[in-house]
């Protein structure tokens, strides 16, 4: 199994405060850390190596992947720690694979 980054996205600033004051700093530029269907295990534990909370993690029916969101420090980390960074042509064969596995 393995564990991806995207690529940074701006968004508009989220309604709930805690995440508006995550997301100033940088922009509101997000991505995602996400796993190869069946890996949440490893996407907990990788995430948790990189300084990440359980409570961070989104997923279905909410989300439409498993994933948590980075901001671009956190985005640094994982790339760090090993994470696989997926360019526009790689988020597509991901989500390929996950319709695959439903």
């Amino acid at each position: 199994m393995s564990v991806y980054v995207d690529q940074l996205v701006p968004h508009p600033p989220p309604k709930d405060a805690a995440t508006r004051r995550a997301g100033a700093p940088h922009g509101h530029q997000w991505c995602h850390l996400s796993c190869d269907p069946g890996g949440e295990e490893e996407l907990h534990a990788f995430a948790a190596r990189i300084g990440l909370k359980r409570e961070w993690f989104q997923a279905p029916p909410k989300a439409s992947k498993p994933h948590y969101d980075l901001t671009p420090p956190r985005r640094a980390a994982a790339l760090e720690a090993g994470a696989v960074e997926l360019d526009r042509a790689g988020l597509r064969a991901f989500f390929a694979r996950w319709r695959a596995r439903r």
